[in-house]
């Protein structure tokens, strides 16, 4: 056999064992990416917090240790109007810099896995919300808008919600108008109908970073079970 054959032969002999090398490598990274799975990544996304300080309010971030099997699963904001107009499900507003949701969230997790909730469905509503402030002369002024479908959830949710209040520097409580989609708040339709909603946590917390005492999480655990309990009543488990 000619030299610039054997050449040619190992060439080729040489890209074929470089593109099986990167077919493995891009199916290893590709497996990887569905090993980590949405309960997997909020679970870090809420760890990533744990021991560190807010710096606007000095103070440290509650801790949560949520199990690597947890129900939460990320949704879009059309999902969750997907679940509000017509769909059974528990959902979750909140985000992970929020102390009160911190707070919550482990009672959530336990109320839910003992009551055989399968989903928990998460939206992350930091930055889908608007932003209403006091301008130097105390008008009310939007310095962010929300996103469309953040107003679509407002409707959705407006005989529920609180309005959406503001402080001037002397303390007083201002009231927008409008209404606010505050976190955490935790809300369980069955077939499009709101049986359930539970927003912040519960009236003896009086501060978000403190943690929750154990009667405080038992009371906690059964507002949402009841939430579970009364979302589970209009469903067919073994057919309609």
């Amino acid at each position: 056999m000619k030299k610039e054959n054997l050449v040619f032969l190992g060439l080729l002999g040489i890209i074929v064992v470089i593109a099986c090398c990167c077919g493995v490598l891009a199916f290893q990274k590709e497996e990887q990416e569905v090993i980590l799975s949405d309960a997997k990544k909020i679970q870090e996304e809420y760890a990533k917090y744990n021991n560190e300080t807010n710096e606007s309010a000095n103070r440290t971030y509650p801790l949560v240790e949520l199990n690597e099997n947890n129900p939460f699963v990320y949704k879009s904001e059309e999902e969750i109007i997907e679940i509000l107009e017509g769909k059974t499900g528990l959902i979750y507003f909140g985000f992970p810099e929020c102390p009160w949701c911190r707070s919550i969230l482990p009672v959530l997790e336990e109320a839910a896995i003992e009551n055989k909730v399968a989903e928990i469905a998460y939206l992350n509503i930091e930055n889908i919300r608007d932003v209403l402030e006091l301008d130097e002369n105390e008008k009310i002024v939007t310095t962010k808008e929300g996103s469309n479908n953040y107003y679509r959830i407002l409707k959705l949710l407006d005989d529920y919600l609180e309005e959406y209040t503001l402080t001037d520097e002397e303390g007083n409580e201002i009231k927008t108008g409008e209404k606010r989609l505050y976190a955490p708040t935790v809300v369980a339709v069955s077939n499009g109908k709101i049986v359930g909603f539970h927003s912040g946590s519960i009236k003896t917390q009086k501060n978000g970073y403190e943690p929750l005492t154990a009667k405080e999480k038992e009371e906690l655990k059964k507002i949402y079970t009841d939430m579970i309990e009364k979302m589970s009543e209009g469903t067919c488990n073994e057919g309609c």
